[in-house]
């Protein structure tokens, strides 16, 4: 049974695409559902490898028909949310399952070995919750501890088949110099932290983190930070660091367990709902 995604169609489109790419000959690239292969064609030119992974079987049996005599090609049939990543360095294209597009970009963020590069096609709503700006989102501040994101255009929807019914963009991740994922930050319990913030459905920050903070600890922060009438769209990153930093030193451990483990806790309850 395929799934939910669309296809592109279009050869001209994807060698535009990876014309605004840094890919080269020195690059292993990991290519997430690759469904028929018209962008693998491309990637196995340019890259040094290709490692495309592909969930469907009979997508599977397709691709390693088409391409049975290419050595650069390794083909799996896998699914991606449980497939080992490299452990050397490597970069990600793909055109992805617009319905799992979170869970992918998760996977990434929270890998030991994250790619150097991600160029993603995805729904331009999502696309642009990922680049943040004057207003941020929960997913780009969980993303910019790791990347600077940038949404590098739209794709005509008549490049895909089925045409889909929403706009799409190319986004580019590129990591940042300063990995905090090898510096001893605990990514994780920041996830747990600014999701919490996000999700309680308060006016400010004051107020969502109210259960969290003394208020003798929140005049301190409003006295350094300046953010207590603030919503959590309006901090940016280095606020957010800054007062999770404060949580780190000052919270004891009876109200951080609050916080710990409120991702998977969230989730849960999503699931529960739906």
């Amino acid at each position: 049974m395929l799934l939910s995604q669309n296809f592109i169609k279009d050869p001209f489109v994807v060698k535009e695409l990876l014309s605004v790419s840094s890919i080269n000959s020195n690059d292993l690239v990991v290519e997430i559902g690759p469904g028929r292969g018209i962008i693998t064609k491309e990637l196995i030119l340019r890259a040094h490898e290709v490692i495309a992974i592909e969930k469907d079987t009979v997508l599977y049996q397709g691709l390693i028909e088409k391409f049975k005599d290419i050595k650069n090609l390794k083909i799996l049939n896998k699914d991606f949310l449980t497939s080992n990543l490299p452990e050397s360095p490597y970069k990600v294209f793909s055109n992805i399952p617009f319905n799992i597009t979170a869970e992918i970009i998760d996977k990434l963020l929270k890998s030991k070995n994250k790619p150097t590069e991600i160029y993603f096609i995805i729904q331009t709503e999502a696309a642009q919750k990922y680049q943040g700006g004057e207003i941020e989102t929960q997913s780009s501040i969980l993303s910019k501890i790791f990347y600077n994101v940038e949404i590098l255009g739209e794709i005509d929807r008549t490049a895909f088949t089925p045409k889909p019914q929403i706009n799409i963009s190319f986004i580019k991740f590129t990591l940042k110099d300063q990995n905090k994922g090898q510096m001893g930050f605990d990514y994780q319990q920041f996830r747990d932290f600014v999701i919490y913030g996000f999700n309680q459905w308060k006016a400010d920050i004051f107020n969502a983190y109210k259960k969290i903070f003394s208020y003798q600890q929140f005049k301190i922060i409003n006295k350094n930070l300046k953010i207590n009438q603030l919503k959590p769209s309006q901090l940016k990153l280095n606020q957010w660091l800054d007062l999770f930093d404060i949580y780190q030193k000052h919270t004891p451990i009876s109200k951080k367990d609050l916080i710990d483990g409120f991702e998977s806790k969230y989730l849960k309850r999503i699931r529960i709902k739906k």
